[in-house]
């Protein structure tokens, strides 16, 4: 399928593509797709549950082996990468961190850049400062003291951030960063993500169930649904009413938002006697 790309996307090298890459696992499988994310891009991943997403994320980690195919970081394979290169050039951050025991925030950020020590080695004065400006990037160098425990989640979701940050990655791996978030919280954080994709020239791919998020921060975005890539594109291309009707089994209206041109998802309201317009915003 031929797509239009966002005129920046021409300008800047690609950092990671996907040639083909497939994958199975019992019953499912990812069918073959091909897709690219460019240094300073965000690419948001979005459909419905077991649809996918998460497995491709592991793909893209290399935590999973393709079945075909193959995941090309900076033109080489994901899969001849060292564990250690792995965990120094690519960032991963889950939908929950666990916290086995307590830590303060800075030794918890300090842990992303274990794998640039050596074995059994100490973090060097260099460490400690690449951590605290992963803090300050994150806007959470006050909370430098704190317990992990003691944070809202919009603040611990920040310095899992800065942790990931601190790897100095050149991919950014992130899967449903923003679940349990307030709305303020979640648009404060993917805000905080592009601007840091652009600033640092990170190449970001991101899992959400959030289409209206998805829609305003993202440069590309890629609908999966039954493991195929049933759209790749702006997110313009992407969010097409009948489509993401088809997809969602919902019925939904689909516009154009008229200051920033981005799409706008909305449910279309099954009661509408009450008045209002019968449309609500989408929170899928």
């Amino acid at each position: 399928m031929a797509t239009k790309l966002a005129p920046h996307r021409q300008a800047t090298p690609v950092a990671l593509e996907t040639r083909r890459v497939s994958f199975s696992y019992g019953e499912f499988r990812l069918q073959p797709m091909n897709f690219s994310v460019r240094r300073g891009e965000l690419l948001t991943i979005i459909g419905p549950n077991a649809s996918g997403k998460s497995t491709l994320l592991k793909l893209l980690a290399g935590l999973l082996t393709p079945e075909g195919g193959a995941v090309l970081l900076d033109s080489r394979p994901v899969g001849t990468l060292t564990r250690r290169e792995r965990a120094r050039r690519i960032a991963v951050v889950q939908q929950e961190s666990s916290l086995l025991f307590p830590i303060r925030v800075l030794p918890f950020v300090l842990q992303g850049r274990h794998v640039h020590m050596r074995l059994l080695g100490f973090e060097s004065a260099r460490d400690v400062q690449i951590a605290r400006e992963a803090l300050i990037a994150t806007r959470t160098a006050h909370l430098g003291e704190r317990l992990m425990q003691e944070l809202s989640g919009g603040e611990k979701q920040r310095v899992i951030l800065a942790r990931a940050l601190a790897q100095q990655p050149e991919l950014l791996l992130l899967d449903e960063p923003t679940l349990h978030l307030d709305i303020g919280f979640q648009v404060e954080l993917l805000r905080l993500v592009r601007q840091l994709a652009r600033e640092q020239e990170y190449a970001v791919v991101l899992v959400s169930h959030e289409l209206n998020l998805a829609a305003e921060f993202s440069d590309t975005a890629l609908l999966l649904h039954q493991g195929r890539m049933l759209r790749y594109g702006a997110p313009a291309e992407v969010f097409e009413q009948e489509l993401l009707e088809q997809v969602f089994q919902t019925e939904l209206d689909v516009f154009l938002h008229p200051e920033t041109g981005r799409p706008r998802v909305l449910i279309r309201a099954v009661d509408t006697e009450e008045g209002g317009d019968g449309r609500e915003t989408l929170e899928s």
